[in-house]
């Protein structure tokens, strides 16, 4: 919700003060982040309940993933720039914009949430360690 939030005003706010480019380029930066963010989300949630391992591989999988299809589109838009016009500042400022509104949204719902932390009934039970002497 932040980070479509955070999209949704720089691209007006860059569409408005630095015309079609501006919002052109804002929107390219607001589609990365969110891309990269909602994918990432997705497969954490698809493999929440995993192992250890799995999800690790998963998570690192899904990194390499997102990183290398966003390297790919910084590439094209690299190679037919003359035809693409972007201004680089407007990428900078509204993928930063982006990440921040989707990270303090995030922080913001996480402390809000009530995660029960307490023994279960076996762990009580359980005799102590002796200690070593």
């Amino acid at each position: 919700m932040g980070g479509v939030s955070a999209a949704v005003l720089t691209m007006v706010g860059f569409g408005i003060g630095m015309g079609l480019r501006g919002l052109a380029s804002a929107a390219l930066a607001s589609v990365m982040v969110l891309f990269f963010y909602s994918v990432g989300q997705l497969v954490m949630l698809k493999f929440a309940d995993a192992g250890a391992r799995l999800l690790l591989s998963v998570a690192m999988a899904s990194y390499t993933g997102r990183v290398v299809v966003l390297g790919l589109v910084l590439l094209l838009f690299a190679r037919f720039s003359d035809r693409l016009p972007v201004i680089p500042l407007v990428v900078f400022l509204s993928t930063i914009a982006v990440v921040v509104g989707w990270l303090v949204v995030e922080v913001i719902v996480f402390s809000r949430l009530r995660i029960d932390a307490y023994d279960t009934p076996q762990d009580a039970d359980a005799p102590e360690h002796e200690s070593v002497q």
